[in-house]
């Protein structure tokens, strides 16, 4: 992560992001076990629904893109569930990976990108993503969907935003 500001490396302390752009074509992967369905609250609750932080990461997205001309993008359950579920997992790690499957993970994609990373909130995460040049590229692509998973561990938001083109990909865990 390149910080260019001295007042960005007061919060680089606290904050580590990466980015990866992904581009590749998968066919479809095995269903998830029924262990793994289980272990995540969205489905016990009977309904998918974004949290406040997940809806926070995606109006700002959608206000940044449209201040520089660009077309909003769709909130999308289905990738929003596979990014809740990486989220969940480096928060249950406490380090900030990519999610080096997400290729197998979501389904009849045609471009898929991801931006990770760890922060105090919302706000001064998507700060940094913008700062950061391969995370900007992220935000203002060519993408028309969007999903975002977050989770919280040792007072830190862990955050996983996945963009993708085709709409409703679908996902190997067939939810939402």
């Amino acid at each position: 992560m390149h910080i260019a500001r001295a007042r960005s490396l007061r919060s680089a302390r606290n904050l580590v992001v990466t980015a990866c752009i992904a581009a590749m074509v998968v066919g479809a992967a095995p269903v998830a076990s029924a262990a793994e369905v289980a272990e995540d609250p969205a489905l016990l609750s009977g309904g998918y629904s974004f949290k406040r932080s997940e809806a926070c990461f995606m109006k700002r997205v959608n206000r940044a893109r449209r201040a520089r001309g660009y077309r909003a993008l769709n909130w999308d359950k289905q990738v929003s569930y596979v990014a809740r579920r990486h989220a969940n997992s480096i928060a249950s790690r406490r380090s900030v990976t990519h999610d080096y499957s997400l290729g197998d993970k979501v389904t009849r994609w045609l471009r898929l990108g991801q931006n990770t990373g760890r922060g105090s909130r919302c706000k001064s995460l998507f700060r940094s993503f913008i700062r950061s040049s391969k995370h900007r590229a992220n935000i203002f692509g060519r993408w028309r969907h969007m999903g975002v998973g977050t989770a919280r561990a040792g007072g830190r938001l862990y955050v996983q935003h996945v963009f993708e083109s085709r709409r409703d990909p679908g996902n190997i865990y067939r939810y939402p």
